[in-house]
């Protein structure tokens, strides 16, 4: 199924289920299928699952002006809207942690029951302060890590086969170019989202992968020590994709805290 957003472009959902909503968004340069292990989860939980192909990717409408991540954050805000959502709750990987980060916010009257963030620092360019970024970026190098290290593999032993075979279809059919898209990825790259993080109050688990090659896990132990409400898990060999590398201890961890929302 499709909906159409605010400037006429639509987005590629697929909706199941009938129970408390789980929205999940995937990464930059990715697909919906990359949830593909999880949803046996939901339907055992008796969710409604939501997944969608970001704006300008996979079978989602092309959008060649997409160059802020600001427009991936309004378009969230629009599908939970155009869906009526009730207090649902959020997962996204990597750029999608980043749009739910955003989503936090900047809409706070958004509310949300829980949010899962996977492998993402809230603040992807090192400082004097914050020595989290992505691959130890700074403001001088981040530009040129970002176009070097996404020929780096980002899982540690591969993804699950069945979370491969669907990527490959979907890839087949809708190839993504990194290099036309280097402009979101450094808007997504000099965002600051620790705020949001730091004080907010809805429960939230923060997955880091044991071997990400992105990120420094201690990130998400740093932020639990300013708010009560976050939570971090470490997913054992794993690398920047916990939920198709590990599929089932990630579902273990994931059931365990969706379960405990209220």
């Amino acid at each position: 199924m499709t909906i159409k957003l605010r400037d006429g472009k639509q987005l590629n959902v697929r909706r199941s289920g009938n129970g408390i909503p789980l929205v999940m968004i995937h990464g930059f340069g990715g697909y919906q299928q990359i949830w593909t292990d999880q949803w046996p989860l939901i339907d055992r939980l008796s969710l409604m699952g939501i997944s969608y192909d970001l704006r300008d990717h996979g079978a989602s409408s092309r959008d060649p002006h997409l160059t802020k991540i600001r427009t991936l954050i309004d378009d969230l805000a629009e599908l939970l809207q155009a869906y009526q959502l009730d207090r649902p709750i959020l997962m996204g990987h990597s750029m999608g942690a980043s749009i739910i980060y955003g989503l936090m916010q900047l809409y706070p009257e958004i509310d949300l029951r829980g949010v899962i963030a996977i492998d993402q620092s809230p603040k992807m360019i090192s400082s004097p302060t914050w020595s989290y970024g992505y691959c130890g970026a700074t403001r001088a190098n981040y530009r040129l890590l970002l176009q070097t290290r996404g020929n780096i593999s980002e899982t540690y032993q591969g993804l699950d086969s069945k979370v491969l075979n669907q990527l490959a279809i979907a890839k087949d059919q809708f190839p993504f170019d990194r290099r036309e898209h280097l402009s979101l990825l450094y808007d997504h790259a000099r965002q600051d989202w620790r705020v949001g993080l730091v004080t907010t109050t809805t429960p939230t688990l923060l997955v880091t992968g044991q071997y990400s090659p992105y990120f420094n896990g201690d990130f998400a132990e740093t932020l639990k020590t300013k708010n009560a409400s976050l939570q971090h898990v470490i997913v054992r060999q794993s690398g920047h994709c916990p939920m198709a590398e590990q599929p089932a201890i990630f579902n273990e961890v994931i059931s365990n805290f969706l379960q405990s929302l209220d």
